[in-house]
């Protein structure tokens, strides 16, 4: 019941809608290697370094991600990986039966640390070597006897670089576990524990070699050096330092883990060395690098639970109540997974959804570029380039992506810098021939400050997605009809704001009447509720010559005017926008009834009477031209 519990707890955790970017470039990687039989050595996916070498030793995971997606799309994705991360657990769990844990304290303390590290139970490679660590430390008690299936290391470190640059974690786990077992051997000196410190040995050189059989050979520790400062370079969220605002749980659970220890020690229960420094080393690791704090909490995690049983032997329950304990516990778990279930119903009417989340996926705008062919030689931001893969190659190419390795150093040193002009910044897009750009998480992203409207025009803006089109004569006809009379600047206090331009920049083939229009458009939408910016603007417009703007802009913008008028008691102002509005649309009844309640509001009934009797005809056998017959009766009668 425990183990059941448990299992379902981590499915629980997994069986989510997929929400992580990285799977899309994934995915095209491995779409690339079915159809070409080959792993590309180079990077395909981009138009700013396509001859850049890129290997990355994960092609295997690659591989079976598109596999899956091709045999039931995103869903399968979430089940598979779903499948590796409870089989991890479940390895953990036996490990630790193995080890001395109790059943009800080795699901308890694997749970807990599974909601730890839930934000990193995604559907990317990493997953497997969640796994392999714990395989890795399933060896080694048989790499310390001597025995003959301790060698499965090696392979098992060989399928797993193939599947995971984190493979380095197997000959780090064994040369520490080799050094506990030296220090064990000076403690109590034995023949066999000096036997055993040859063993790691041989075995860490061995697992050491196993990483270079991949397509990648010797370049994955170029590879896994390329992240070492990654951070310094450009700040990628997985590389920095843990941080208690970002990473409560993490730092709970490394708190919790040194008291349970230190509560151990007090009652005479202490690890060995050789069990003690795996965990030691990776919690260095995570305290360098948030991404490893999965790893830290799973392996202290198998490390823990034996020490907490050790000490809660002495009040060992009688077999009856065991069992019932343990079903007990089994049925919580059950039950932390089936709740959010059960809220997910009530919110969403769905008991299980495991397909692609959409909803911060730029897809609006990427329409919109699409429909206007602006994909060619387009900007992205780093964090959506993988999704613009996945949606573009080989079509179309993209100017980064989230694969680190596969751009230059100096590349990510641009990308990576807080403050950079305007003039830099078009200079190095005239370099790699940006023509247009995509830019998400707008309210935060820095970059968007960084387009000149004298050589960029917004085109695109909506939700938390911009678009820009570089000033071409290629583009003009696009600029003239959908550009956007805005730019922005960017605080690190405040993110971006939106900052309207008062008149079109001298490039701007949009007449200064519909700039009027569109600044209008853009005070509305900014103001919310206070209008008074937005109606200075369209008033503006309508000041223009006779003909400058379109005949249904300004007969939507007159309608609009006079209807706020009129209620705001400036009748005649208000009937003279109406006759604007209705000499180019004379059959909008809408803008006819509004004309009619200010003639009545003039004390003109005759006039009235006549307006309310063309709605009648227009409307005739609606409610509206009903009501519209019996007030031109009524005041004709009057």
């Amino acid at each position: 019941m425990a183990l059941l519990g448990l299992a379902l707890f981590v499915a629980g955790l997994c069986l989510v809608p997929l929400q992580e970017t990285d799977v899309f470039f994934r995915l095209a990687n491995g779409q690339e290697i079915l159809r070409t039989g080959h792993v590309p050595g180079r990077n395909l996916f981009s138009f700013t370094f396509p001859d850049q070498p890129y290997l990355d030793s994960a092609w295997l995971f690659d591989l079976a991600t598109a596999g899956l997606y091709r045999v039931g799309g995103f869903p399968a994705v979430v089940v598979g990986k779903t499948v590796v991360v409870v089989a991890t657990f479940v390895a953990a769990y036996l490990l630790l039966r193995r080890r001395g844990s109790g059943r009800v304290i080795a699901a308890l303390v694997l749970a807990a640390a599974a909601f730890c590290m839930r934000e990193r139970l995604v559907e990317r490679p990493h997953v497997v070597s969640l796994l392999g660590e714990v395989v890795v430390l399933a060896l080694l008690p048989a790499l310390q006897d001597g025995r003959r299936r301790a060698w499965l290391l090696v392979p098992v470190v060989a399928l797993w670089a193939n599947l995971h640059a984190g493979a380095f974690a197997g000959p780090v786990l064994v040369t520490l576990a080799g050094l506990g077992v030296l220090l064990d051997g000076i403690i109590s000196p034995s023949l066999a524990s000096r036997r055993a410190v040859v063993n790691h040995a041989l075995a860490a050189i061995l697992c050491t070699l196993a990483l270079m059989a991949t397509p990648a050979g010797s370049g994955i520790f170029r590879y896994l050096a390329f992240h070492a400062d990654i951070f310094a370079v450009h700040p990628v969220d997985e590389f920095r330092r843990p941080a208690w605002h970002s990473d409560a749980p993490l730092v709970i659970y490394a708190v919790a883990l040194a008291l349970s220890l230190g509560l151990c020690a007090a009652r005479r229960v202490r690890p060995r060395a050789r069990d003690l420094l795996p965990v030691l080393g990776l919690a260095l690791l995570a305290g360098r690098y948030v991404r490893f704090g999965a790893d830290f909490v799973l392996v202290s995690a198998i490390l823990a639970a034996p020490l907490i049983s050790a000490v809660g032997a002495r009040w060992r329950l009688a077999p009856p109540y065991r069992a019932h304990f343990e079903r007990a516990a089994g049925a919580l778990l059950a039950l932390l997974a089936l709740v959010p279930r059960v809220a997910d119903v009530e919110r969403h009417g769905r008991f299980l959804d495991i397909d692609l989340d959409r909803a911060n996926l730029p897809l609006a705008a990427l329409g919109f570029v699409d429909q206007h062919g602006l994909r060619e030689r387009m900007y992205n931001d780093f964090e959506t380039g993988a999704f613009l893969i996945w949606k573009g190659y080989p079509r179309h190419r993209v100017f980064v992506d989230p694969r680190l390795p596969a751009y230059p150093r100096s590349f990510h040193q641009l990308l990576g810098r807080s403050e950079i002009t305007r003039e830099e910044w078009t200079r190095t897009m005239d370099h790699f021939g940006v023509t247009s750009a995509l830019l998400d998480y707008a309210g935060v992203n820095r970059r968007v400050a960084w387009w000149d409207p004298e050589q960029w025009a917004l085109v695109f803006r909506a939700q938390d997605t911009r678009v820009f089109v570089r000033r071409l004569p290629a583009a003009r006809d696009l600029i003239a009809r959908y550009e956007i009379p805005a730019s922005f600047t960017f605080t690190a206090e405040e993110g971006s704001a939106t900052t309207p331009l008062a008149t079109p920049p001298a490039g701007s083939p949009v007449p200064l009447c519909e700039w009027q229009l569109r600044l209008g458009d853009l005070f509305f939408d900014l103001d919310r509720g206070h209008d008074q910016r937005a109606l200075d603007a369209y008033r503006q417009a309508l000041d223009a010559p006779a003909g400058c703007l379109a005949p249904e802009r300004e007969a939507a913008t007159c309608a609009w005017i006079g209807a706020i008028d009129r209620a705001a008691g400036r009748t005649a102002q208000a009937l003279a926008l109406f006759d604007r509005s209705l000499a180019i649309v004379p059959d909008d009844t809408a803008v006819l009834s509004n004309r009619a309640l200010a003639l009545e509001a003039l004390a003109r009934p005759g006039e009235a009477a006549q307006a309310w009797s063309r709605i009648a005809a227009l409307a005739a056998g609606t409610p509206l031209g009903d009501r519209a017959l019996a007030r031109a009766r009524s005041l004709t009668r009057d």
